[in-house]
């Protein structure tokens, strides 16, 4: 038996960390970590046995580099579940150890008892040999353990973890448990070679009485400066009275339900902060936003309000100190999307899980809640009901097209809702009248037509080669001097050439000069333009809802004017089930009676009609999640289904730019310091095989050289493929139907 047992080589002193000493801080941490859930002595179990498998000769070899392929997770683990009577807990605390450099896996059970025997090969599924293996090795080690740390190995576990039958909430449980463990070991680790790091990873305290000062008086400037009528401000005012008042009610899940262009972005602000005002537990504010295209505009606010703000989504432009803060979540303001805040509630892995602890006791506001994928929100959504009644959060799903989710079957959903009378506000906000014309189809030409005899207006359909064949049609249907004023918005063009458009189309539409625009629905959510008419091909009746909200929206006009059709197109829509089965909802409700989209028990009724014959979440996650299968369901659980390729482009605005990734590429290889760069000039494509024929493919690169190794990003060398109006477009190539 060795005198003493390390868990880390030498720092830069020439200290190795001992064993103990290793255990004894994770220990703290991991407790520390799972305060707020009311875990603390689990965390302080998972931190203290997360690596008594270190406690071997075979580990020690690998600190002299003597041997690799060594799993010293497991030990522990299987220490863990005998220790703890093999009871839920017991099987909990030892997948979640098992999982600590790996990912969860429910199936490990049968080979830790193996471990324990000292049966079967003596290795993990992945080849990786034992520290320990068999009841002789484990017991001298445990002796050895037990000399070094014996106050790890008394910490009793005051009561058992909720013997959940919903695989739900049992894998939820595991990956909030992995999480405290993995940030508090990684932290642990990096304390060793830096001692400073959790000073340099926390960020400061939240303060929200400060955070409330600051809103109000931004709030004071805006209703200074504000252009909009004094019966629109009324509104507004009271829309945020509502929210500070509905902030007073206890956590939990809540709704707001508001038509747009009512100041709903500084309203929930103003919810979070004075909810945690009035529940001083709350540590956080968590702004989930479904889309980059608006993240810009409304972190300039929420930045004014709480400068210690962190943005974590792929666009965020960081500095050391924000990157820092980022591996562990720690801040009092985060701004995600609904990729980066979902996504990581369904991961197996401990890199993906590593902040969830951090979502314990926070307001969490879902901006556009419309979005969330039809497929995905079964487990969705009892996962947010979770968040609220287990883990201290409250939740708040804000939207005007706000989803009636309690029709969905098994569904429990009952929030409260924030505005008292929403549907007073969306009589009283009523500034467009909807004509439908969803009997006939309707040609592109005879759309063209129309909209050419308005000054103003703005097309909106489902697919961008729709948006392309509409774009020329107008095109030809214009004289010359009004062709100036025709625009295109997909996801063809890249990010500072949808701004550049946006800000060129408000310019014209403020001048009163002619305005056409052709776009996807990448519009949609939270872009702030005003045409007095809006045609929108036929859509979810949410997708139309939010395409009138750019319709008269600062009520200018005494009304605008909305015209759904139904082109006159062999393919209508996008792929996948839902975006057609909810339009046909739209048909049939309209057979009912004439729609009124101002009348939410319009609104509910489309979504009784939608969700009446929901099949629920696809069957790749139901059958994952029913076999509490970790890894399966991370791979099912994605909130895009096809992202399609990153390509660079070349836009003539931004040359410099270009040139400058170029270079770095050249010397660094493809990093996420340089996507970040890039950013502005990346647009997405769905035509995967045009774009590899045509595009050059880029690399990560390790130790200088570059692994050929598939990545969804591409470099655009051909200027002559990207169009000052339509963006990434490869002539005569065939284009996929893409929906952005």
């Amino acid at each position: 038996m060795q005198d003493c047992y390390f868990a880390r080589s030498a720092n830069a002193c020439g200290e190795m960390e001992t064993l103990a000493h290793h255990s004894q801080r994770v220990s703290s941490l991991c407790g520390e970590f799972l305060k707020p859930l009311g875990y603390t002595e689990i965390g302080k179990v998972l931190g203290g046995l997360h690596d008594f498998g270190k406690a071997s000769k075979r580990f020690a070899e690998v600190l002299e580099g003597k041997r690799i392929h060594v799993n010293h997770a497991y030990p522990g683990a299987a220490l863990a579940y005998v220790r703890y009577n093999q009871k839920k807990t017991a099987r909990i605390i030892a997948s979640v150890i098992a999982a600590h450099h790996s990912y969860l896996d429910s199936g490990c059970i049968p080979r830790l008892k193996e471990l324990m025997q000292g049966t079967g090969s003596g290795c993990d599924e992945e080849g990786n040999t034992y520290s320990l293996f068999g009841m002789e090795e484990m017991k001298k080690a445990l002796e050895a353990f037990q000399a070094e740390s014996p106050q790890l190995m008394q910490i009793k576990i005051p009561q058992p973890l909720p013997d959940e039958e919903d695989p739900v909430a049992d894998m939820l449980l595991a990956r909030f448990l992995l999480s405290a463990l993995a940030d508090a070991d990684y932290s642990a680790s990096a304390e060793h070679f830096e001692p400073d790091y959790l000073k340099k990873h926390s960020g400061t305290a939240f303060h929200p009485e400060e955070a409330m000062k600051r809103l109000l008086q931004i709030r004071t400037e805006k209703r200074q400066l504000s252009t909009s009528s004094a019966a629109l401000n009324i509104l507004r005012d009271q829309l945020f009275e509502d929210c500070l008042c509905a902030a007073e009610a206890p956590p939990g899940l809540f709704t707001l339900t508001a038509p747009t262009g009512l100041g709903k972005t500084l309203s929930l602000f103003a919810f979070a902060v004075r909810h945690c005002m009035k529940y001083g537990q709350m540590r956080r504010i968590i702004l989930i936003l479904p889309y980059l295209a608006i993240m810009e505009q409304n972190v300039r606010d929420y930045r004014r309000v709480m400068p210690e703000l962190l943005e974590s989504h792929s666009a965020a432009v960081l500095d050391e100190r924000a990157r820092n803060l980022l591996e562990r979540w720690d801040a009092p303001c985060i701004v995600t999307t609904n990729v980066g805040f979902f996504e990581p509630l369904f991961s197996a892995r401990p890199t993906g899980c590593r902040h969830l602890h951090q979502l314990a006791d926070s307001v969490i506001v879902l901006d556009e809640a419309q979005s969330l994928p039809p497929e995905l929100l079964d487990a969705t959504l009892r996962t947010v009901n979770l968040l609220c009644n287990q883990y201290g959060c409250t939740v708040v799903f804000s939207t005007a097209t706000q989803p009636s989710y309690q029709h969905l079957p098994g569904m429990q959903w009952k929030p409260t809702e924030i505005v008292p009378h929403p549907e007073e506000l969306f009589q009283a906000t009523r500034r467009v009248t909807y004509d439908w014309r969803i009997e006939r189809p309707v040609s592109y030409r005879q759309i063209a037509k129309e909209l050419v005899s308005c000054r103003q207006g703005c097309v909106i359909v489902n697919l961008r080669s729709h948006a392309e064949k509409l774009f020329h049609v107008l095109k030809e249907t214009l004289c010359k001097a009004e062709a100036e004023g025709l625009f295109y918005l997909t996801g063809d063009l890249c990010g500072a050439h949808r701004s550049r458009v946006l800000d060129e189309i408000k310019e014209r539409l403020a001048d009163g000069k002619s305005c056409y625009l052709v776009a996807s629905q990448c519009i949609e959510a939270g872009v702030d333009l005003d045409f007095p008419v809006v045609y929108r091909a036929l859509a979810p009746l949410e997708s139309i809802i939010q395409a009138a909200g750019r319709c008269n929206r600062n009520g200018d006009s005494p009304e605008g004017r909305v015209i759904v059709f139904l082109p006159d197109e062999e393919c209508l829509y996008p792929s996948g089930a839902y975006y057609q089965r909810a339009a046909v909802c739209v048909k049939t409700l309209a057979s009912r009676h004439p729609i009124d989209c101002c009348n939410l028990r319009h609104v509910e009724e489309y979504y009784e009609i939608l969700y009446s014959n929901a099949e629920g979440d696809k069957e790749k996650l139901k059958k994952a999640l029913w076999d509490r299968d970790y890894q399966k369901v991370q791979e099912a659980y994605k909130l895009i289904e096809s992202r399609g390729v990153q390509v660079i482009v070349p836009w003539k605005s931004e040359m410099e730019l270009f040139r400058s990734v170029q270079e770095e590429y050249s010397k660094t290889g493809l990093t996420q310091d340089l996507i970040r760069r890039a950013r502005p000039l990346t647009a997405s494509s769905f035509a995967e095989d045009k774009v590899q024929e045509c595009c050059i493919p880029l690399f990560f690169r390790t130790y200088g050289r570059e692994r050929e190794v598939k990545t969804e990003w591409y470099l655009l060398g051909n200027p002559e493929c990207y169009h000052e109006k339509l963006g990434l477009n490869f002539g005569a190539l065939e284009t996929f139907d893409g929906m952005y």
